[in-house]
């Protein structure tokens, strides 16, 4: 056990480092947490908060629609500047942007095919009912205007206002306390992608390089231990090392949040993040096998876990992300990580469409944790018959 041994001694020169990681995890946590209680009331209303942008004033159709549309939306001006509306929804100020284009009322009188624009924030609680709101009375327009070819456009709003009369209350039992509660392990263990990553790389990378160091690996050819059982202790303490920092972040999660019950999406988080914790080892083991030098180590645990964290929406959502942002991301787990995370948030029915999602998530991080291991026992082979 000489090499299990020594690894746990290495271990211990790169825990201040890790220490300061777990600090700063701390800190993002405790103000995630603090945004939650902030946010626990923002849905007391049936109305969704929406953003309007009308291109469309004088327009009596377009009026009417946002009249009818009053009845779901609590609008807001924040102007048509993009990068406003952008900042209001990633800030949660709104759920909904709602844009009428120019001429929109004339053009859909006329049959022409138009439609607004919508943005909203994925899988919002109440996106669905402005949605359903929307095509009902476009759809109930297109209607009179194709069995009444002849009608005005003051009589078409008038018909459509009277069969806009009978509404449908809106509400959810029992489903806010659960979606907050869900909402915070989905952050958290996002914003856990990083100090994973940025942990292996620090605490793994580092005894890996240390061992893949060109002096030690010519004394360990010659030494009794066979490469076997040098390989299998390395594994070993590679494992336990992961694990443990699995299990102190499953902990931490769970006591600092006020639900206090497992349920099946709190063990496909944790269920997640252990299948990530070996995608994120087996990047580490693959820097140490390309990396010759600590320094440039220590500049690539802070570089890459933080680029690869903005990019795959572990700080910014994904739905915010433009989309060639998110092919680039595609390609780490930490994508497929976040992706799996999101979906385990709004996940209801475990016999659905949703968990066969989740795990082909996982799937796929477990791929890359194979072809980058692989790959770095090709670059690893080279290098000992090199050397």
């Amino acid at each position: 056990m000489q090499v299990f041994n020594l690894y746990f001694k290495l271990l211990k020169s790169v825990a201040p480092a890790l220490i300061i990681y777990a600090v700063i995890f701390v800190i993002l946590i405790f103000i995630i947490s603090t945004d939650q209680a902030q946010n626990i009331t923002h849905f007391e209303e049936t109305k969704i908060d929406t953003a309007l942008v009308n291109y469309d004033e004088d327009s009596i159709f377009s009026k009417n629609l946002i009249n009818y549309l009053s009845n779901y939306c609590n609008f807001k001006d924040y102007g048509d500047d993009e990068d406003n509306l952008a900042d209001a929804l990633f800030f949660r100020q709104v759920e909904y942007i709602l844009t009428i284009p120019y001429d929109f009322g004339e053009d859909f009188y006329y049959g022409k095919d138009v439609a607004v624009e919508k943005r909203a924030i994925p899988d919002g609680v109440y996106n669905s009912s402005v949605d359903h709101a929307i095509n009902n009375y476009l759809n109930t327009a297109r209607n009179y205007l194709r069995n009444l070819p002849n009608i005005s456009e003051e009589e078409l709003v008038s018909y459509v206002n009277q069969d806009m009369q009978e509404k449908t209350e809106v509400t959810i039992a029992n489903f806010e306390k659960q979606d907050n509660n869900f909402s915070f392990y989905n952050r958290y263990f996002n914003t856990a992608s990083y100090i994973i990553l940025s942990s292996c790389l620090i605490g793994v990378g580092m005894i890996m390089l240390t061992f893949h160091n060109v002096h030690i690996l010519r004394r360990n050819m010659v030494t009794p231990m066979t490469h076997k059982d040098m390989n299998l202790q390395l594994i070993g303490g590679n494992l336990i090392f992961v694990l443990t920092h699995d299990i102190l972040f499953a902990l931490f999660g769970f006591i600092i949040n006020d639900d206090k019950s497992v349920t099946g999406n709190l063990i496909l988080f944790w269920l997640n993040m252990i299948v990530y914790s070996i995608s994120a080892l087996s990047i580490s083991y693959f820097m140490a096998v390309v990396i010759k030098n600590k320094q440039v180590n220590d500049i690539m645990a802070y570089v890459l876990p933080l680029g690869f964290s903005f990019i795959s929406g572990a700080f910014i959502p994904q739905f915010i992300l433009g989309d060639s942002v998110l092919k680039l991301a595609s390609f780490t787990p930490v994508y497929w990580f976040v992706k799996g995370n999101d979906t385990i948030a709004l996940l209801t029915d475990f016999n659905g469409n949703f968990l066969s999602k989740i795990y082909a998530y996982m799937l796929i991080q477990v791929g890359f944790a194979a072809a980058i291991f692989s790959l770095s026992l090709v670059v690893s082979k080279n290098r000992k018959l090199n050397n």
